[in-house]
């Protein structure tokens, strides 16, 4: 029995290419050799200058499809051979009935998936969201609010301005948000902590490139 599923969302994906040749998966592994980050555009760019064949969309969808393969992968560090031969059992339903065998279609699924940059960088990725809560989203808003005296009849005395952080955030898979009141110090506190990070991060970058000639696969 498969021990993974595939999302339904990237069914199709997976049906474009496990139809794909064994030249053209090899050619776009070769162009995803190229990559620097996950990001979906650079990586659709780069298939389909491999494939002019492509549509936009179809190349797309074939990268959304592949990085979703490589979390999966990477998340539950297992082989690509093994990860291969349990998603062409899950995967059944969507081969093609006089399409490639499933020699062939190992072959292509394994030399998609062996991309070095890409796993390493999913690798990465994975390790640096490793934790109970991680980011998701902020907005800050910003109102007045009325201080009135004893008698409400009469205009307020004056107002005071209000800071709430709305921050959105990822626990147990399930999307929580967390509202902060905040006042002008504790928003200048913010962005100087905020800049901090930014120049620990920066310093940390030049160190690791130019002393130990490391690079840094994700921030």
């Amino acid at each position: 029995m498969p021990n993974i599923t595939v999302p339904e969302e990237h069914a199709a994906g997976l049906s474009r290419i496990m139809a794909l040749s064994v030249d053209d998966s090899r050619s776009i592994a070769t162009a995803l050799e190229k990559a620097k980050s996950l990001n979906v555009r650079e990586l659709t760019t780069l298939v389909g200058a491999a494939l002019p064949a492509l549509t936009h969309e179809e190349s797309r969808e074939i990268v959304a499809t592949l990085l979703s393969l490589y979390s999966a992968r990477t998340r539950n560090d297992i082989t690509v051979d093994s990860f291969v031969t349990d998603l062409l059992a899950a995967a059944k339903s969507l081969q093609a009935k006089e399409g490639q065998s499933q020699e062939t279609l190992h072959k292509t699924l394994k030399d998609l998936l062996s991309v070095r940059p890409l796993s390493m960088i999913s690798k990465a990725r994975g390790i640096h969201t490793d934790h109970e809560n991680t980011f998701c989203t902020v907005r800050i808003i910003t109102d007045l609010r009325a201080v009135f005296d004893v008698d409400v009849k009469l205009e307020p005395v004056g107002f005071v301005i209000a800071h709430i952080l709305n921050l959105g955030y990822h626990h147990a898979g399930k999307h929580t948000r967390l509202h902060i009141a905040m006042d002008k110090v504790d928003i200048d506190n913010l962005i100087l902590a905020l800049q901090r990070a930014k120049d620990k991060a920066a310093t940390l970058s030049r160190t690791m490139s130019d002393k130990c000639g490391f690079e840094i696969l994700a921030d």
